[in-house]
């Protein structure tokens, strides 16, 4: 499970998930590679409107791809 505590660098491993922060209008990325600091950080700098939902996608975002998955 995403949190506001998880490190974006672990979060863009995830495949897709670059795409999905680009789609939702944030960049995970720095010039010298993914954001070093903790997804709340991120969207404060960024200023997103509401963090919750935004993490809540992500984690939609996830067990969508991995529901699929399972079914295999």
């Amino acid at each position: 499970m995403i949190t506001r505590d998880t490190q974006v660098e672990e979060i863009v491993k995830i495949p897709g998930m670059v795409g999905y922060f680009i789609q939702n209008g944030v960049s995970p990325v720095t010039c010298s590679g993914p954001f070093p600091q903790t997804l709340g950080r991120l969207l404060e700098i960024k200023k997103v409107a509401d963090p919750d939902a935004f993490i809540n996608g992500l984690n939609r975002f996830v067990s969508e791809r991995e529901a699929p998955a399972a079914g295999r």
